[in-house]
């Protein structure tokens, strides 16, 4: 980890740089946790912490010490031993939720205001400033988000890391698909689907594709 270590001052943070300084995308890496990727992008945005067995399992499929991942935030900045304090004491944020058909105006205008659009709120306890909200029910991607899923969208973010679910403009709809390739992995850009089933293609990216955003959290509505 080296000098960097220190600029992570969250576990969420320190999992997310470790993960990144090995060139993982959270799919790698919850494949060796034997955990969904949703579930690693919530702990890296703060939504969740992992329980202490995990996070071993985590410092051990990252190399990275445990003693170091443990010492974030959640453990070193909270007097309350109670175990639910930290997630408790989060601020709660509350993200617009939008249509799909509004956030195309955000791959056109990326100054546009989703709380303009908000057709609903949902609370959570992430940093990122610029977020929204989506429902996804897209069989195309069903092995990372089954249907009613709500995905939190980080707006601000438009350069994926190889792995990461993104929502982009395509055609006439935006979308949500996982980024493969380019500067941060083998081949050509693209967005691939994350299905059960066949026949959903691999889409280039093109100058005609916009990505609005990287995809941060999911939750699933009952």
């Amino acid at each position: 980890m080296g000098q960097a270590q220190p600029a992570a001052r969250s576990i969420g943070e320190r999992i997310r740089q470790a993960r990144k300084s090995r060139g993982m995308s959270q799919v790698d890496l919850a494949t060796k946790v034997g955990v969904s990727q949703p579930a690693i992008a919530n702990w890296e945005s703060g939504v969740h912490d992992p329980r202490r067995l995990t996070l071993a399992k985590l410092a051990d499929a990252l190399e990275a010490p445990l003693d170091w991942l443990a010492a974030g935030d959640r453990s070193s900045a909270e007097s309350d031993k109670h175990a639910a304090a930290a997630y408790i004491r989060r601020p709660v944020r509350h993200v617009p939720v939008i249509s799909l058909r509004a956030a195309a105006l955000l791959a056109r205008d990326a100054t546009a205001d989703p709380h303009v659009m908000a057709e609903d709120y949902i609370p959570v306890t992430i940093g990122p400033a610029k977020l929204f909200a989506v429902f996804i029910n897209d069989p195309a991607v069903n092995l990372a988000f089954l249907p009613d899923t709500v995905v939190v969208v980080d707006y601000e973010d438009r350069r994926p890391d190889n792995g990461d679910f993104c929502l982009a403009w395509v055609g006439d709809m935006p979308i949500v698909r996982r980024w493969r390739g380019g500067p941060n992995g083998y081949g050509p850009a693209r967005l691939e689907p994350y299905s059960s089933e066949e026949g959903y293609p691999l889409i280039p990216v093109t100058p005609t594709v916009t990505i609005i955003g990287c995809v941060r959290v999911s939750i699933r509505v009952h």
